[in-house]
């Protein structure tokens, strides 16, 4: 069988972007029934799974940031790529809820612009949304108070993009299919503890 060159526009035919955003939409749905608690949604979590969902998103970005990877001339080129794909439009949703979100806080002026509103950026422009995804006095009636709880997943597409360089250099050099069980085990085993210390 003949392999195609990684620019063969056949390569760029494909459903990848229709998949994520099929996939997007499902985590979107779900959380929309648990969050809002509206009745014609209520069934949508029984039907869909936004875990699944959020777990298959993961699976075709790895695949794409290895192939982005493949094709960069240098490491400095693909990182370059990377953080231009992702930061700009990153920064902007996190400048505009800062900035925006005023106009909805039930704390006065001077109040939201605090020490918390100043960790909240700082927090949420480095990827740690987890030390700070609230904002001064909004959504403080909610049933999660979160600006953008989604911002997580951003992370873990950042640890992606600095796991890969690392992980197509190890299968090169070493015995691909024990280093992938290796792998998976490691993986295995970092969601068990996790699991085990968030319970």
């Amino acid at each position: 069988m003949e392999l195609l060159p990684l620019a063969h526009p056949r390569l760029k035919e494909n459903n990848f972007d229709l998949l994520r955003l099929l996939l997007a939409m499902v985590v979107c749905l779900v959380h929309a029934a648990e969050l809002s608690g509206f009745e014609a949604l209520r069934g949508l979590p029984g039907i869909l799974s936004s875990k699944v969902a959020v777990q298959a998103f993961f699976v075709v970005s790895g695949f794409l940031i290895v192939m982005s990877y493949e094709r960069s001339s240098s490491l400095t080129s693909y990182a370059s790529k990377r953080l231009r794909r992702i930061y700009p439009a990153y920064f902007t949703i996190v400048m505009l809820c800062a900035l925006g979100l005023v106009s909805v806080s039930q704390q006065p002026l001077q109040e939201y612009f605090s020490l918390a509103w100043l960790k909240y950026l700082t927090a949420n422009l480095t990827f740690l949304n987890f030390l700070q995804s609230t904002l001064p006095g909004v959504f403080e009636s909610n049933r999660m108070a979160s600006v953008n709880g989604a911002l997580w997943t951003l992370k873990i597409e950042v640890m992606f993009y600095v796991a890969v360089p690392l992980i197509v250099y190890c299968l090169r050099r070493f015995h691909r299919l024990s280093l992938l069980v290796l792998i998976y085990c490691f993986s295995v085993a970092y969601v068990e503890l996790m699991m085990a210390t968030a319970a």
